[in-house]
């Protein structure tokens, strides 16, 4: 059984919505496919393979995979004014609820979060685990261009601490593109520096130590922080500042009890994060429909690992995460 934590299926509403908007994010039809201004540094094409739900049951099924932890992935509704950034953040969770419905036992919701009136977002959160049976919820690796350990942001993730699922980390616009702007080095360095920044900076914030229960899911293989872990970690312990807060544990404590995915692009890769992340907290994901999800999807076939572990990186971790047994 091969459960999959990293896929992706757009709202094309929420697409349309920004044709014709005035201000970033807008959008364009390019002559086949949707195209998002995000940012003034940042472009992302939406071809038909990212909204179409009969592509993702075919390709699924080409992956031999069973189940999936359903996400919007980018561009969020964060990216938009507080209101309606809050009225899309429902809306594409009402989408994800009907495929959920529509296809019973193939997906499982993964929610989406506004973030533009903290109270809207924790009653948003508490509606989509109590009554959409959401298992967890997309975190991308900035807010619209604001660090994660931003005060206002804070109280919703307590929110889902509360609830018992898991926030699932995805990249977005960077909050610095410097060298990298306008050239495929966005996605392909750029997003994994993102994610690992907005990690280290939940673990310095003491959110952690005040969750002690919230699980983060950190995709493409934790990022940069398998091969940098030692030095990010004792930059963290050494680095404490008047005003900042003094954590708990070192910095390692709180790296070994994140999750990853295995999307990784090469096995070397995936190979190097076995070494230095416990199985239990490996999780199988894909990426699909981005970027190279054929070769993704079965890499971990090909990973040094007993048939015990990599039956749970396939499906046993995210079955204890989930909590689906």
């Amino acid at each position: 059984m091969r459960i999959d934590v990293h896929t992706h299926l757009i709202c094309l509403d929420f697409i349309k919505h920004m044709i014709g908007r005035s201000n970033l994010p807008n959008g364009y039809w390019d002559g086949g496919n949707y195209v998002v201004h995000c940012t003034n540094n940042f472009d992302l094409p939406v071809e038909p393979l990212y909204y179409t739900i009969e592509d993702k049951l075919r390709d699924m099924d080409r992956m031999k995979v069973d189940v999936s932890l359903l996400t919007h992935g980018i561009p969020g509704p964060e990216f938009l004014p507080a209101d309606e950034a809050d009225d899309w953040a429902s809306r594409i969770n009402d989408y994800i609820a009907g495929i959920v419905e529509a296809y019973p036992g193939k997906f499982i919701g993964c929610g989406s979060i506004g973030f533009g009136d903290p109270q809207r977002s924790i009653a948003e959160v508490e509606r989509c685990v109590n009554e959409l049976g959401f298992r967890g919820f997309q975190l991308f690796a900035n807010t619209n261009q604001r660090v994660l350990d931003s005060p206002e942001f804070i109280p919703v993730y307590r929110k889902v601490a509360e609830l018992g699922v898991p926030l699932n980390m995805h990249p977005t616009a960077p909050l610095n593109v410097v060298g990298m702007a306008g050239t495929p080095l966005v996605p392909g360095m750029g997003f994994l520096y993102d994610t690992s920044l907005g990690t280290m900076r939940l673990i310095a914030s003491g959110l952690f130590d005040q969750e002690p229960d919230l699980n983060l899911i950190v995709p493409h293989v934790g990022g940069i922080l398998p091969y940098l872990r030692g030095r990010c970690g004792r930059a963290v312990d050494a680095g404490v500042a008047e005003g900042q807060y003094s954590l708990q544990h070192s910095a390692q404590y709180y790296l070994d009890r994140i999750y990853v995915d295995t999307v990784a692009h090469s096995l070397d890769a995936l190979e190097f994060c076995y070494q230095h992340t416990n199985a239990e907290q490996i999780l199988y994901g894909t990426d699909h429909p981005f970027a190279n999800w054929i070769g993704v999807s079965d890499i971990v076939e090909q990973l040094r690992c007993t048939s015990a572990e990599r039956e749970m990186i396939y499906h046993g971790n995210a079955e204890r995460l989930l909590k689906l047994n």
